[in-house]
């Protein structure tokens, strides 16, 4: 009996080892993949992150039928989210280019493999001292204009009013976290897709290069509705679902780790993901 026990103690000793394991860590390069399916990865990237990056959710309470649109084949054809588009009014190159071209990817071992997963930033800036202006929602704040974002940072930038602005195209790859840059390398440019969501930052606690408070909410409705599409157009660009991730994970015990996106609602952009699929298959 005390073997047996032991022998219990030791399994779940390495299973709590295994689970409190970085991403970074648990990134198989033979497969230029983290471990798991879909639902698994999904769990592990887009764990809350809390102020200074902190991370200490085991895994994302995921909508189950969020983990049932992320496990099956795309439901909707291209004719139908083009019509979506049309009928709102959207442009296909406000939302990472047109749905005919492919998204970026690397070449692994001879494989083409394409774009695998959907990195979700913050800006985190402008930074004000001791609080935000009162219309960071509305069109009369500046950094709600699209140009005012032009930096080649990411793919999209994405306002609090939910217009986009495109700067460099899903098919071109990019890095923009520090797990491409500086752990995988160039072999990594062109798996994962970046989105940078408008919002500032305040402080104290903290200083004006690095202020840690976010509003609250985080983001808007606009934001996360606009955010849904992006997710949607660049998976049905690619065949199948991305995987989705918050920045902070996949740059977790990573040096000078950043701490974006703050006060994101996990089931706000889930909900907007499973309304539009339900109306794209309808349209």
């Amino acid at each position: 009996m005390k073997e047996i026990g032991l022998i219990f103690s030791i399994i779940m000793l390495n299973s709590f080892i295994i689970f409190a394991q970085a991403p970074s860590e648990l990134f198989d390069r033979t497969k230029m993949e983290y471990t798991g399916d879909k639902a698994v990865q999904a769990k592990k990237l887009l764990r809350k992150v809390e102020i200074w990056g902190n991370i200490t959710e085991k895994e994302a309470q995921l909508d189950t039928n969020f983990i049932k649109i992320l496990l099956a084949d795309l439901s909707f054809t291209k004719k139908q989210l083009r019509g979506y588009l049309q009928k709102n009014q959207i442009s296909e190159v406000d939302l990472g280019g047109s749905l005919d071209s492919s998204i970026s990817f690397v070449i692994h071992e001879g494989q083409k493999i394409f774009a695998r997963y959907f990195v979700i930033h913050d800006v985190s800036s402008p930074t004000y001292k001791d609080k935000f202006p009162n219309n960071i929602n509305d069109s009369t704040w500046n950094r709600n204009n699209p140009d005012t974002w032009r930096e080649k940072v990411a793919h999209i930038y994405l306002t609090r009013t939910g217009k986009t602005k495109t700067v460099t195209n899903f098919s071109e790859p990019w890095r923009a976290t520090k797990f491409e840059s500086k752990i995988l390398g160039t072999v990594s440019k062109g798996l994962f897709l970046h989105i940078e969501m408008v919002q500032p930052r305040m402080y104290p606690p903290g200083n004006e290069g690095n202020a840690p408070v976010a509003p609250v909410p985080g983001f808007t409705d606009l934001q996360y509705q606009k955010l849904a599409l992006l997710y949607v157009c660049s998976s049905l660009r690619k065949g199948e679902w991305l995987v989705p991730a918050f920045h902070a994970n996949i740059d977790e015990s990573i040096k000078d780790a950043h701490d974006d996106p703050q006060n994101f609602e996990i089931n706000k952009f889930t909900n907007q993901i499973i309304n539009l699929v339900k109306d794209l298959r309808e349209n």
